[in-house]
């Protein structure tokens, strides 16, 4: 067996320990270990399958969790030209560009590790902070164009990765220009998306469903609608992850589909459903009830807006960098929402997922069969698969239904964008609301 590529996984510039991968005739396996000095300092595990152990990790496929880590979509393409990889390469394409990725884990190559200062230990950029970051960016602009995002985003991504198939890019501050946005070398403490041109006005779209969210009573991340120098308006979000104190750790993120060992390109598997990853961020959450109602609420109001990419990446658990258990302290903030109501060639299934782990077998509710489509009754059956007491679902449903009728239409109607985007989710709104009061069917 022949060693081919090491990795080396850091969690806040402290060495944790080894990602190798061995070659035997045609095939790959992959092997973490932890680095005993990681293990006698009693660092935080990696993640929330990598408890802490002298024991090597074993596997036939390149790990979930390190998979998930590596950029998608756009930049992935971008990123495997650049490198000259296969777009498939995941090790390869982790190694070159993972020693900034979102939340506490890095991933360092043998290059950048020969590179590394006194002590072994990687620089902290300034910019991965909360600290001295405006408290309002409403009067902010980006310094580019619209035209110029494709170029100046694949020349600032560096060694950074992130996540999503959509085209984005890091943002910070011009300490020369004021309220004004600016590229970065590597990540950045903001991440701009701009509206696709098949997506028109999708930038508008996410402001007002996040806007939507935050009225409803959801725990939103920061997120501005913002002009590039043409005008042009796009998305822009400040990063979850970031510490608000001097010096702070960056917490251990997870989102669902690593906690479940799914790949990135099985996030929406069909076997999958929202019962079965409630469940297993309810136990991974040392079984808090709040984190079920949080997530039964998030898939409502997706189905409610019209959102049907709510996959796995897209509910993201997280921990302090501290102690050595993997117990995780609840979910990020909703930092992704928009509805494909205007969008018909997208506007295909209800949700990403199945509702409860029966759906996939053809096993649907009475009303289902009968209506076509979702009514509270498959809500109400989609917070008994979660062990919820009936009468706390129905008070969820019956309150998230009161707050989005109270103030989505006037959301919709202050925020910018044309009269068919708002038309368009105005009525999506309105007929989902009518649809989730539907009478149970026998």
């Amino acid at each position: 067996m022949k060693l081919n590529r090491t990795g080396y996984v850091y969690v806040n510039q402290r060495l944790a320990g080894l990602l190798q991968e061995w070659q035997a005739n045609s095939r790959q396996s992959y092997v973490f270990s932890y680095h005993q000095d990681y293990l006698d300092f009693n660092g935080p595990p990696i993640g929330v399958n990598f408890p802490l152990t002298p024991v090597p990790y074993n596997f036939d496929v390149f790990p979930p969790f390190f998979a998930n880590l590596v950029s998608e979509g756009w930049v992935r393409r971008y990123q495997a030209q650049k490198a000259g990889l296969d777009r498939d390469d995941a090790f390869g394409l982790l190694l070159a560009n993972g020693a900034e990725l979102i939340g506490a884990v890095s991933v360092l190559n043998d290059e950048l590790v020969e590179q590394l200062p006194p002590g072994g230990r990687p620089f902290l950029p300034a910019s991965l902070s909360g600290v001295g970051l405006p408290a309002d960016l409403s009067r902010f602009r980006i310094a580019f164009r619209r035209d110029e995002f494709n170029d100046v985003a694949l020349a600032s991504f560096g060694r950074a990765s992130i996540s999503g198939v959509q085209p984005k890019m890091f943002l910070t501050p011009d300490l020369q220009q004021p309220f004004t946005l600016q590229s970065c070398s590597g990540a950045g403490p903001y991440i701009v998306k701009p509206s696709p041109r098949d997506l028109p006005e999708l930038a508008e779209n996410e402001y007002m469903m996040m806007q939507l969210c935050k009225a409803a009573g959801f725990s939103v991340a920061e997120h501005y609608l913002l002009p590039f120098a043409c005008g042009e308006l796009a998305y822009v979000t400040r990063r979850f992850d970031l510490p608000d104190v001097p010096g702070g750790q960056l917490p251990l993120v997870e989102d669902l589909a690593s906690c479940l060992n799914v790949a990135p390109g099985r996030k929406d598997d069909e076997r999958l459903s929202y019962a079965l990853a409630l469940r297993q961020a309810y136990q991974l959450c040392g079984q808090k009830a709040t984190i079920l109602l949080q997530g039964f609420r998030q898939v409502l109001m997706a189905y409610l807006i019209g959102n049907n990419d709510l996959h796995l990446k897209n509910f993201a658990l997280q921990r302090d960098a501290v102690g050595t258990g993997v117990v995780m302290q609840g979910f990020s903030k909703i930092y992704d929402m928009v509805s494909v109501a205007p969008y018909r060639a997208y506007d295909g299934f209800a949700l990403s997922l199945w509702l409860t782990d029966l759906e996939h077998q053809d096993v649907f509710s009475s009303s289902y069969r009968q209506y076509g489509y979702y009514t509270q009754h498959d809500f109400l059956l989609f917070g008994e698969a979660l062990g919820l007491n009936a009468k706390a679902v129905q008070v969820t449903i019956d309150k998230l239904l009161v707050a989005v009728e109270k103030h989505y239409q006037s959301v919709i109607g202050r925020c910018t964008g044309s009269a068919y985007l708002k038309q368009a989710l105005t009525d999506r709104i309105g007929e989902r609301l009518a649809a989730v009061r539907r009478p149970i069917l026998s």
